[in-house]
Formats: C-alpha cells, sequence, structure tokens
C-alpha cells in the first residue's frame, strides 16, 4: 500500500524547462558512484521493519533506481517529480524496479504522511527549491532519527581545460551564470548553502560531508546530447540564436576531443548526510 498522500502539485515554471528534454537527461545524464548510495544508507537508523525512502525532484529516476538496488527488496521507494515528461520517462525504464512508485509533487509540499520516512534524498536537485520550506517538509515527513542526504555531482572543470572552456561557453551565452553557482528557484543562480542552513536549522543534527571523484569518456555526439539535456544549454539557446550556441559548442567539441573523437569527463559527487533531531515527546 502507498505511502504518499492523494497531494499533487504542479510543476513549478523552473521546472517546466525540461520539458522535452528527458530522453536527453535520461540517456546521457551520469549514474551516481555505488559508494555513496552505501554511505547514505550506512546513516539510516536501524530496523527490522519495512523502510520508506522519498527522492525528492528525482527527474528521471536515476538516483531512485540506484537507492532502490541498495536497499532491501522489502523497502519502498517514492520518486516526488513535478515535471510530467520527466516522471514519465522515470516510469519507463523503472518497471523493473517493483519497490519504486513515482508520484507527481513538489519540494515544498512533500506528498507523504508525517514521521513515516526514514531517508529523504535529493540528488542534482536542491538547489532548485525553496529551501527553508523544503527543510520544513523533510523535519516533517522523516521518523526520529531519519536522514537527509543532498547529493551534488559536479563536472571537475579545475581539472580539466576542455571542461574550463566549457564554463566559460556557460557564462558567456547565460545571463547571470558564473561557475561553482548553481540554477535556483528564482530564476537565477546562488552558491550552495547546505552545510550552513543544516548546521543553524535545530530540527537536524550531526551534519557531515563525504565525496567520491570518478570520471567518464563520451563522444563528441554523446556530450552534445548530454548538454542539450541541461538547464544551462536550454537557457541559452532559449536566449541566443540556436546557430550561434551550437556552433560555438561544436567548436569547443573539436578543439578538446582526442584523435577517436572522444573527451574525458571528471566528475565529483557530494554528499551532505544529515540526521532528523529526535523530536520532545
Amino acid at each position: 500500500m502507498s505511502q504518499a498522500s492523494t497531494t499533487t502539485n504542479a510543476a513549478p515554471q523552473n521546472w517546466a524547462i525540461y520539458t522535452g528534454a528527458a530522453g536527453h537527461y535520461q540517456a546521457t545524464r551520469p549514474d551516481y558512484p555505488p559508494a555513496s548510495a552505501e554511505w547514505i544508507l550506512d546513516s539510516l537508523p536501524p530496523s527490522q521493519e519495512e523502510r520508506l525512502a522519498v527522492d525528492v525532484g528525482c527527474g528521471t529516476g536515476i538516483f531512485t533506481r540506484r537507492i532502490a538496488r541498495t536497499l532491501k527488496e522489502t523497502d519502498r521507494i517514492i520518486g516526488i517529480e513535478p515535471n510530467d515528461d520527466m516522471r514519465r520517462q522515470a516510469e519507463q525504464v523503472s518497471e523493473s524496479h517493483h519497490n519504486i512508485e513515482f508520484v507527481a509533487g513538489s519540494s515544498e509540499a512533500l506528498p507523504v504522511s508525517d514521521g513515516t520516512a526514514a531517508l529523504v534524498t535529493a540528488a542534482s536537485a536542491a538547489h532548485w527549491f525553496d529551501l527553508p520550506k523544503f527543510y520544513r517538509e523533510v523535519a516533517r515527513v522523516l521518523c526520529n532519527g531519519g536522514v537527509l542526504a543532498i547529493v551534488q555531482t559536479k563536472r571537475r572543470w579545475w581539472d580539466s581545460q576542455f571542461l574550463e572552456a566549457y564554463e566559460e561557453f556557460h557564462e558567456t551565452f547565460v545571463s547571470g551564470y558564473r561557475r561553482d553557482t548553481f540554477p535556483d528557484r528564482f530564476g537565477g543562480f546562488s552558491p550552495e548553502t547546505f552545510v550552513k542552513d543544516l548546521t543553524d536549522d535545530d530540527r537536524f543534527q550531526s551534519v557531515r560531508q563525504a565525496s567520491w571523484e570518478w570520471s567518464r569518456t563520451l563522444s563528441k555526439d554523446e556530450f552534445e546530447t548530454l548538454s542539450l539535456s541541461t538547464s544551462h544549454t536550454r537557457r541559452a539557446l532559449a536566449n541566443n540564436a540556436e546557430k550561434v550556441i551550437m556552433v560555438a559548442l561544436r567548436d569547443i567539441l573539436e578543439r578538446y576531443a582526442n584523435e577517436a573523437g572522444e573527451l574525458d569527463i571528471p566528475y565529483v559527487t557530494e554528499v551532505t548526510v544529515v540526521n532528523r533531531r529526535v523530536r520532545p515527546s
């Protein structure tokens, strides 16, 4: 039986930028290191009962499935996604995961009952949220000692001349963007504040972090498809002539691809974990 409530929420305008990008997103967005999910689950309070995990802003379910592969088969996972295209794609590619349910909803009004979740995750999504409202909702739905995990995978532009040029491309064509900032709910870009926010919030305790460096190789065409799934490039295309953007992007790919037409992409996955403080009895 589902532990999600019947509440649904329309997709905020920020999420609408992904409409039409779900196929590109699923085809080229990277998975997450298995060790990152294992580290999160090691933080959960021990339980012999069925546990509920909630993945917020789950997109096409990439991290939802990563968590599902790490949890017990008897545990339940709810993926919450406001964008209809992304959620339909998540359902299609997750059919073999019988313990996942995808529902419409927003980070500011989680369709989950009070105190029922052992784990809430947000993977490459929390920067979009109204964070004070999200933290309030997380504190409401988590059980005592339950875990919030915020996961961010970042391209290591500081370790790659190619990615440094790619950052410059976005800084040129996306108004307000600067490297080390992320899209926010206001339509602009902001630095991360997760650690400070959660350290200062007395509903939570024991903030800790871990990170994993890794890399993958993509062809020029694969990276172009990846880029077209990002909100940054989609904004660049929305506000500039398509020919200008695509010529500039393909020029970077040509300059930095190796003789086989491939590009090495270094990443770092960073995880911030915190526990729900025990409520006074």
